[in-house]
């Protein structure tokens, strides 16, 4: 594992901490430098809050459609049910565990029902370019100026080469959340269904919580063709146009894939192909999970799998619905990447039967965190530690549990709400400085292992004594869309 705390690892959740800093040697670096030393931080809402750049919630994209592309274009569908739909009798994952828990036994089984309950839509999504957009599935307003305009998708992580096994060239992520309609029908409630309401949208407890049987997607798709990453041969491929992100080894005259964004630049959008690597459901059933309301499960690629096609050969690797807070391992296998998979993670699933890449980031005792997931944290500093190899860290749920408003803790378990970095021992060098994070096992650590219904906000409280609302596990709407709203509002301010 080489270094992902530095340069590389910027995720594309949008957190709006003015005040951040990081410890370097008793002093301190500043917002900027700071961009790329922790994970799921960039500058795009802070800066548009700070040159008063209007942002407008209905956008499709920042950047023109090419004039060199054939197919239909990204529409953003926000035209979010006004009342909630009937939901069926039973869902298809409902009739795995006849309506009680999900377990390990069922889990596999349980994730397979939902990408069957799903696929018709995905498969016409991911393969048919003149479809057009699927009047069955939302997706949130406020971030057209991240997103691309082709498919809508936009920076999901940035991974230095020797982050996954046998990757030898640094990639890009890009992502694509849908929410169908049951789902959607929340986001209504949260932005309303016009431009007045959108900024001035409904946050409390009641109007961000989701319905039983919401279902939640999303697409994470790599720069790597087969040709520079083995295990992409074969994937499926989308095309997006946009500007080459700086953490895109594969833009390189080094890179034999087709349309690898070399005739591009980080100003000038290029048409650039990318390659479907991992595929998250996200389910509420509180039947099945009844601490949290909501299984996570993912799906990646495995080009040796069964299937007639790509989309067959996404395949699950692991589910999770609960943080498990009775499993405390310390031991270097639960905290040392690729870590070890505990079983007695009774709340945990994980197929060892993908691909050894699917499997190199999960997180702490092998939690569930897909390879385009941020669990692992390389270098790090925890507990007056210094991990050089890296420290996994919070897996789907224990990350998206910080999801809140206002955001008053950072995805990770972290010391403090900004996060802080500091230099290797005896180094003194500042630019190679690592995420600092709790020490693992701890009270802070194990603040973020719960298993907590989505109604409970992580915390802690503002510095007014407020305490935030939690918004049900959902980081888009957390990280994403409340941020670029709250830019908006700063840059309308006269």
């Amino acid at each position: 594992m080489k270094n992902i705390a530095l340069k590389y690892l910027i995720i594309s959740f949008f957190l709006h901490f003015s005040t951040l800093s990081f410890a370097n040697n008793s002093s301190q670096v500043s917002l900027k430098k700071a961009v790329g030393k922790a994970p799921f931080l960039t500058l795009t809402a802070e800066n548009l809050a700070q040159t008063k750049s209007s942002i407008h919630p209905f956008e499709n994209s920042a950047l023109p459609k090419p004039v060199n592309y054939k197919g239909s274009f990204f529409e953003l569908n926000h035209n979010y049910p006004r009342i909630l739909p009937h939901r069926e009798k039973q869902y298809p994952w409902e009739r795995v565990t006849r309506n009680g828990r999900i377990t390990q036994k069922n889990a596999k089984q349980y994730v397979q029902a939902i990408k069957d309950y799903v696929s018709d839509d995905m498969r016409k999504i991911l393969f048919d370019k003149s479809a057009g957009n699927n009047i069955n599935w939302y997706q949130s307003i406020w971030l057209g100026i991240e997103r691309e305009p082709i498919h809508g998708a936009y920076v999901g992580s940035g991974f230095p080469a020797g982050t996954l096994t046998g990757q030898t060239v640094d990639l890009t992520t890009y992502v694509y959340v849908l929410y169908d309609k049951r789902a959607a029908t929340t986001l209504g409630n949260i932005w309303g269904y016009d431009k007045k309401s959108a900024m001035s949208p409904t946050i409390t407890k009641e109007s961000t919580q989701y319905a039983e049987g919401s279902v939640i997607v999303k697409y994470a798709f790599v720069t790597s063709c087969g040709s520079d990453w083995k295990p992409m041969e074969k994937a499926a491929v989308w095309q997006i146009y946009a500007p080459v992100n700086t953490n895109n080894g594969s833009a390189t005259l080094q890179s034999k894939c087709k349309n690898n964004g070399s005739k591009g630049s980080n100003s000038t959008p290029v048409l650039t192909n990318i390659y479907l690597m991992q595929f998250d459901l996200i389910v509420k059933d509180s039947n099945a999970a009844p601490d949290t309301g909501w299984v996570f499960a993912t799906l990646v690629y495995d080009k040796n799998a069964k299937g007639n096609d790509a989309w067959d050969k996404m395949i699950p690797l692991g589910a999770t619905w609960g943080g498990n807070p009775d499993v405390v391992n310390l031991k270097p296998e639960a905290l040392t990447s690729p870590v070890k998979v505990n079983q007695a993670l009774t709340e945990n699933w994980i197929n060892l039967k993908t691909p050894a890449y699917a499997r190199s980031t999960l997180g702490w005792d092998g939690r569930l965190s897909g390879p385009n997931d941020g669990a692992v944290v390389t270098p790090a500093w925890a507990g007056g530690k210094y991990y050089h190899k890296g420290l996994a860290s919070a897996g789907c749920l224990a990350c998206h549990s910080s999801a809140q408003y206002p955001m008053t803790s950072f995805l990770l378990p972290t010391t403090t709400n900004s996060p802080q970095a500091l230099s290797p021992p005896l180094s003194g060098d500042s630019s190679a400085a690592s995420f600092v994070l709790s020490e693992p096992g701890g009270k802070l650590w194990m603040k973020r292992f719960q298993s907590n219904s989505g109604i409970t906000p992580l915390g802690p409280q503002t510095s007014d004594g407020k305490t935030p609302v939690a918004l049900d596990y959902d980081m888009v709407t957390a990280f994403k869309a409340i941020p670029m709203w709250e830019a908006a509002m700063k840059a309308n301010q006269p």
